[in-house]
């Protein structure tokens, strides 16, 4: 048992004297080959098994006499290796070497399987060669004072050359000391490959050492007589070393020697009132907890503790007069290589992980009731939007603006609500209705029609990042990365919202839809267990490209950004920084960011993994499946057998004619050139692959022939086979697929990975949610349920929309803001990806807050959020800024230029996708369809142009565009050109640009041109030639209104130039009629009010 003594003992620390009042007297031993680490362990210096930095891998650095004759000096200024690797020299050996790139020695390292040299090197073997340029060598500095022993060898293992060998002590090794010191030799010796001296062998005995002194074991490349001695003085070293009676000092205490260190060079920018980055050195807790960047330090490992590292790169403190010194610097690296020992008295008080202003910030509060706020003009009210909108117009002197007109209005609704322009029938029915309901109406009918499900889907989609395709896409032309079935998951979208699905069930079915049926022992898909599996597609929208490419790191690409997206698209968070470390701008640290992880690695393992197609389902049940693939197969032996006797006969008839063709062929060479037709291709030698390719031409016998030699009897069985055939594959059944997730085993461990890096895994990090909304409340809701799923994600789901979850509070906002962004162009925050600390302040916070409580509260119906919005004053007042403001009257466009206040609506883009629309259904070719696979699209190599097929008889519809192939990156260049995202990430705000290409495509685009002409005839076949009708028609049709005095006038003015060009140059007075129609289609279709929504 170790004895304690206790002593007045002054222990030499290099030059540093320390006193310790306790010390442990025993034996101990240390032995390289045990305690050499490699991989992501290895460090230099090289820790033992109590934490101590006691081997240092060295080489020297001064020599003298020429190269033939050089001796490298042992004078103690050595100098560290610094590089490293697992592949040294392109071997399998770990270790230090002086120079990576090219490999050069000296080198120590660690053989990692069994390597023939001269000598066979087994793995775990160190080995050491120092190389002509240097000696190498390896020193172990003592941890104790005490009486030293040492075995070991030094063993040359190459069949070439030969080494000499040193064992010396001394004090510590500095390469930029002045002088060196003059060492002690304990033993040396040579080594030379296949003599008696090729072991060398040293004992040392009855050595007193001290804390601090160093044995440094030598070997050096023995001088050949020649310019560049050899390189074959590879040595295997073995060495054990024991201290007895050592006597160990106690480690540093924290709070007596580091904490007032901490205190006195670091608690100004990590202390009570301040913790940059989120680092707090108050106390052990918060040390060994970390900041953004990690655990400040690690126990028994001084060169992963990246405290001590930011103070030897002299980066803290900050301040270069309050630098450490190499004492203080020492301390702390003693006390972290001692295992962070507290006194046991201790304080056990850990910080707070989240500031309390972090937990309070506005997006986090759980929702509470906000009272409706007083004002005074109580008419101005149409909703209780209207009331805090007018509430914050009040205190500034500001009203809202007058309401629109009914065109604009019906116009403005319309396309919110369904992304389609009013007809002509529907605006001069609303505007005959005096009724005050007739608004409410048509609200009503617009939000009850199946094309609400396709505008709104369209936002969704652009969250959630849906394409069809699942690769990077970057082939132009036909998508590689097209998945079958993938667009199941854009119709349960479009369903779910015109059914007004809840929006909590909505996120439970596509975060868990899986987990919500038992799909796996189902008899049959029920509609429900089909919609369920297609709704996790949402969990499926990532790019993926490891069907193509299935390295590591391309596999957890897909996860984390699976993790990231359902971050930004549920919760409106950037978790992306989480990914690598604690986030330096919100309250998510790395440990919840791979919590969050662990709830999706049951169902996308990397180690149990399933690219896209592999993750294909069937939309069958497994016993249907079963019986569809028996049906199948005995279809497949019937035609099997049918195409048999196919062949068979047409098969004799080929040879029949082949030797009538082969008479003509010389007959030296004949018997030679059937044989090498005989054989299979990669059978022949080169004379008869010669044969072939001169003389086969001649006897080849082309199906034709065949057809032509048939008799009428083997032409009539084979047309009755055929038959056969035709019959039996009409008779095969099939089955669709769903893109789904769903788990593929157990859950697997879920690790930290420092700095992001999949390759440098840490301590595992349970399944759990973000803290900040505070712990779990459920730990048993994480727990694994059964063999066919964990149940966590149908738990992270919950979390998320439960109503006494606090993260409901957040998910409700998120929702609330970008569905009042749609509407209004911007949202109540205007980062509706962001809702973060880094993300904008709402302007009307109350107004957000009691939106999304009664959200919340009203069972989470989008539509009728929608009806509130659209409804409301605010929403259905003007947009045009008044050219003239009454004297006296606050000017709203001074005091609110940007307005935030929504004194007026917002003045909108139409998207690229209601634009095209809009044109295609003013051109009378809109197919309302919904779903099914999406309509293919046409790609011009020549110009790179990607478009729809062109308009013509066989052609004379167009489906909306979501139903267009949806792409990442070759989206419709019709539809690019007006700002259709790329699609890398989900979408949760589009950016608008007025850019001249957008006008000349306007101008010149063949689609703009097709369906130009397309309304013309639709104008031309409703009015007649009465160009008065003409033109009140198109405006109706185009801009939702009548023309006034002017635009008669123009547009009368410029058909009548249009058809005197036209006929100027050939054309029919009818067609020339046609394509100035055609022109003022388009001019209206180029026009500010077409284009925006006032």
């Amino acid at each position: 048992m170790p004895q304690i003594v206790r002593v007045t003992l002054f222990l030499f620390f290099g030059s540093t004297v320390c006193l310790a009042d306790e010390v442990r007297s025993q034996t101990m031993t240390w032995s390289l080959r045990n305690e050499f680490r490699t991989g992501a362990m290895r460090e230099n210096s090289n820790t033992d098994r109590e934490g101590q930095p006691v081997w240092h891998f060295l080489r020297t650095t001064r020599s003298e006499g020429p190269a033939e004759s050089r001796k490298w000096l042992r004078d103690g200024r050595y100098t560290a290796l610094t590089e490293k690797g697992d592949r040294v020299f392109g071997l399998p050996f770990d270790g230090w070497i002086y120079r990576l790139n090219p490999a050069e020695s000296p080198v120590v390292s660690a053989a990692l399987e069994d390597k023939p040299a001269g000598l066979v090197v087994k793995r775990g073997d160190i080995v050491i060669a120092p190389g002509p340029e240097h000696a190498v060598i390896v020193g172990w500095e003592s941890p104790v004072s005490g009486m030293l022993e040492i075995e070991g060898s030094f063993e040359h293992v190459q069949s070439s050359g030969g080494i000499a060998w040193y064992v010396e002590r001394g004090p510590q090794a500095n390469a930029d000391a002045d002088r060196g010191f003059e060492p002690v030799t304990l033993a040396s010796g040579q080594s030379v490959f296949g003599t008696e001296s090729q072991k060398g062998s040293f004992t040392v005995k009855g050595q007193k050492i001290a804390v601090g002194e160093f044995v440094y074991f030598i070997v050096d490349a023995r001088a050949d007589g020649t310019s560049a001695p050899h390189p074959g003085d590879g040595t295997r070293l073995d060495v054990t070393i024991t201290v007895r009676d050592a006597l160990v000092p106690l480690p540093p205490s924290f709070e007596k020697d580091i904490l007032p260190l901490l205190a006195s060079k670091c608690h100004d920018c990590h202390g009570r009132d301040l913790q940059e980055a989120r680092l707090d050195l108050r106390t052990l807790a918060a040390i060994l907890r970390g900041g953004e960047s990690g655990p400040a330090a690690v126990p028994g490992r001084p060169g992963h503790s990246l405290l001590l590292e930011r103070v030897l790169a002299g980066e803290m403190p900050p301040d270069r007069s309050a630098r450490l010194s190499p004492d203080q610097v020492q301390l702390l690296q003693r006390w972290i290589a001692r295992g962070l020992r507290p006194e046991s008295a201790s304080p056990k008080v850990a910080a707070p992980l989240f500031a309390q202003a972090e937990r309070e910030h506005w997006s986090f509060r759980p929702l509470r009731p906000v009272p409706l706020p007083p004002i005074r003009s109580i008419a101005t009210v149409g909703q209780p939007v209207d009331q805090f909108l007018v509430a914050r117009l009040e205190s500034e002197g500001l009203t809202l603006s007058p309401r629109a007109d009914h065109g604009t209005l019906l116009r403005r609704v319309t396309f919110d609500l369904t992304g389609l322009p009013p007809t002509p029938q529907e605006l001069a029915e609303f505007e005959t209705k005096e009724d005050p309901g007739s608004y409410e109406q048509v609200v009503d009918r617009l939000l009850n029609s199946p094309q609400f499900g396709v505008r709104w889907g369209r936002y969704w989609l652009d969250v959630a990042g849906y394409t069809d395709t699942v690769t990077f896409d970057e082939d132009f032309g036909a998508p590689v990365g097209f998945i079958e079935g993938k667009w199941r998951y854009r119709d349960y979208v479009i369903n779910a919202l015109n059914a007004d699905k809840p929006y909590d069930q909505f996120l439970l079915e596509q975060l868990a839809g899986d987990e919500l049926v038992d799909w796996r022992n189902a008899a049959s898909y029920t509609p429900e267990i089909t919609e369920k599996l297609v709704a996790t597609g949402f969990l499926r929208t990532v790019e993926d490209l490891t069907a193509e490419d299935p390295r590591p790191f391309v596999i957890w690409s897909v996860v984390h950004e699976t993790v990231e997206h359902v971050g930004s698209s549920v919760l409106g968070l950037t978790l992306q920084c989480a990914r690598c470390h604690s986030h330096k701008f919100e309250p998510i640290p790395q440990r919840d960011y791979y919590s969050l992880m662990a709830g999706f690695t049951p169902a996308l393992n990397p180690a149990n993994w399933k690219n896209a197609r592999q993750r294909l389902l069937p939309d069958v049940a497994a016993p249907l499946l079963a019986e569809i693939q028996k049906h199948n197969g005995d279809i497949d032996r019937q035609v099997a057998q049918f195409q048999q006797e196919i062949d068979a006969v047409r098969q004799k008839t080929s040879q029949t004619l082949r030797q009538q063709k082969l008479l003509t062929v010389p007959e030296p060479v004949r018997a030679d050139l059937q044989s090498a037709l005989d054989l299979a291709a990669d059978k022949r030698d080169a004379v008869q692959k010669y044969l072939v390719e001169k003389l086969g031409p001649l006897v080849k016998v082309e199906p034709a022939e065949i057809d032509a030699a048939l008799t009428e009897e083997e032409k009539s069985k084979l047309k009755q086979r055929a038959d056969e055939i035709a019959r039996a594959n009409s008779q095969r059944r099939s089955h669709g697929w769903i893109h789904a997730v769903y788990d593929v085993g157990p859950p697997p461990a879920t690790l930290l990975f420092k700095r992001g890096q999949f390759d440098m895994p840490g301590r595992e990090a349970p399944s759990g949610f973000l803290r900040v909304f505070g712990e779990s409340s459920d730990p048993s809701a994480l727990a694994f349920k059964d063999a066919g799923s964990s149940g966590r994600r149908l738990a992270l789901a919950r979390w998320l929309t439960a109503a006494d979850s606090p993260a409901s509070s957040l998910v409700a906002r998120v929702m609330v803001n970008r569905i009042w962004q749609q509407l209004f162009g911007q949202g109540l925050a205007a980062t509706s990806e962001n809702l973060g600390l880094s993300g904008a302040r709402p302007t009307h916070p109350e107004l957000l807050d009691w939106l999304a409580a009664d959200f919340r509260a009203q069972g989470w119906s989008m539509k009728r959020l929608i009806r509130q919005l659209v409804l409301s004053n605010a929403y259905c007042q003007q947009s045009a800024t008044p050219s003239k403001v009454p004297e006296g009257t606050p000017d709203a466009a001074k005091i609110d230029p940007e307005n935030l206040l929504l004194w007026r609506m917002n003045l909108r883009r139409l998207d690229a996708e209601s634009l095209r629309d809009a044109v295609v259904a003013n051109s009378g070719r809109l197919d309302p369809q919904l779903g099914g696979p999406p309509a293919p699209l046409v790609y011009d190599l020549a110009s790179g142009a990607v478009s729809e097929p062109p308009v013509n008889e066989q052609n004379l519809t167009a489906r909306r565009s979501l139903f267009l192939l949806q792409r990442r990156h070759y989206n419709p260049t019709f539809l690019a050109v007006l700002d259709k995202p790329t699609v890398t990430r989900g979408v949760c705000q589009r950016d608008y640009s007025a850019t001249a290409q957008q006008s000349l495509t306007l101008l010149n685009d063949r689609f703009l041109i097709e369906h130009a002409e397309r309304c013309a005839r639709q104008l031309e076949a409703d009015t007649g030639l009465d160009n008065s009708a003409t033109i009140e028609k198109v405006y109706r049709l185009v801009l939702s209104r009548l023309p006034d005095d002017g635009e008669r006038t123009w547009c009368g003015d410029f058909l009548s130039e249009q058809m005197t060009l036209h006929q100027q140059v050939g054309h029919a007075a009818e067609l020339a009629r046609r394509k100035s129609l055609a022109a003022l289609c388009q001019v209206l279709w180029g026009s500010n009010e077409f284009l925006y929504l006032p």
